[in-house]
This record gives C-alpha cells, sequence and structure tokens, in this order.
C-alpha cells in the first residue's frame, strides 16, 4: 500500500511538474513571437526556470522507473 500511495505521489509531482514546464514554455514562446525587448534577468529567470524544471523532472522519473520495471 505504502509503495502505491509513494508511486501515486510521485506520479502527481510528474504531472504537476510537466505542467509547470509547458507554461514556462509558453511564456518563453509568447515573447520570442511578439518580438518584444526583455532585459537580460528576465530571459536568464525564464532560462533557470526551465531548466530548474526539466532536473526535477528527471529525479522524478529516475524515481518512478524502477518501480515500473520491477
Amino acid at each position: 500500500m505504502v509503495k502505491n500511495d509513494n508511486l501515486s505521489k510521485l506520479t502527481q509531482q510528474l504531472c504537476e511538474l510537466r505542467l509547470e514546464e509547458r507554461r514556462v514554455s509558453s511564456d518563453i514562446r509568447h515573447l520570442v513571437s511578439r518580438n518584444s525587448t526583455i532585459d537580460f534577468a528576465k530571459a536568464k529567470q525564464l532560462n533557470n526556470m526551465r531548466t530548474g524544471v526539466k532536473k526535477k523532472i528527471a529525479s522524478v522519473e529516475a524515481k518512478i522507473m524502477p518501480n515500473i520495471i520491477a
């Protein structure tokens, strides 16, 4: 029961992270499509958010995958 509960929590966390990744990518895409000028700090913040979310997704997927294979 504990493994199923833990797996469901990890799955939910993965879904939330994927939604966050889509939101950040959408923000970046909208800025690029409007050809709006943004300052370096804003661009760096968006990039850091994107890479941070990708790292979190990778770590959650690594926790889930052994459970699926076994």
